[in-house]
């Protein structure tokens, strides 16, 4: 009982110091960030930052790690239901140009949801820091999620528009439909203020989607494009 409660303590304090980590890393950047700094936001002592992680580098990578688990946990199920619907899928090119379709509108959803959710403003800041200044992380983050991602949305864009999936042209209309999302995080305060809006809400969220969906039916209906 003991044991087990020392690994529930040691486990609840690499939380804590994370969760901390996360905030005054996404606020500060990683050489400003001071380890003091973290341990005071996370109330607990300055040494157990070195007996956790190992020092700065290790949290900013538990960090990380944190960020691929949570966007995983999100977008783990919209992927596996891609994958198990193009294992059946139709034969006719129309049939498969609406499934793929559906498909892409359900992936879009997870990501705007995750727009509104607190997790996305306190992980979007490190995110564009190391999509500029790429480092260990980057690779961390690419390798686990961002590669799979893209990998599943070309898929599917090339069987709405016949595309070959490895062509150059049908990657970076993949990369444009998914920057139409990621403005949104990116470009949060502008955005927000154009559209008057006090944060995003519910009701935000199902604009979002609402009008993701018209823009998508557009590029998709009009085929293939001239690689």
């Amino acid at each position: 009982m003991t044991a087990q409660k020392t690994v529930s303590r040691g486990d609840h304090t690499r939380e804590r110091l994370v969760l901390a980590a996360l905030e005054v890393f996404g606020r500060a950047g990683f050489d400003a960030a001071s380890t003091r700094a973290i341990a005071e936001v996370a109330g607990v002592n300055q040494a157990l930052i070195g007996y956790h992680f190992g020092g700065k580098q290790g949290l900013y990578i538990g960090v990380f790690e944190h960020i691929i688990d949570q966007m995983r946990r999100r977008m783990t199920p919209a992927v596996e239901q891609v994958t198990s619907r193009l294992a059946a899928a139709p034969q006719s090119t129309e049939e498969r140009r609406e499934l793929a379709l559906e498909l892409l509108m359900g992936v879009f959803d997870t990501f705007t949801d995750m727009i509104g959710e607190q997790f996305a403003a306190g992980s979007t800041r490190l995110i564009l820091r190391e999509q500029r200044d790429p480092t260990e992380a980057f690779q961390l983050l690419y390798d686990n999620v961002l590669a799979g991602m893209l990998s599943v949305l070309t898929r599917l864009v090339a069987m709405a528009t016949g595309l070959d999936e490895t062509s150059e042209a049908c990657r970076i209309r993949s990369v444009m439909m998914i920057g139409q999302v990621l403005v949104f995080y990116v470009a949060r305060g502008s955005t927000t203020r154009f559209l008057n809006w006090d944060g995003v809400d519910a009701d935000n969220i199902a604009a979002l989607k609402q009008q993701f969906r018209l823009v998508l039916e557009t590029q998709l209906s009009q085929g293939v494009a001239t690689s």
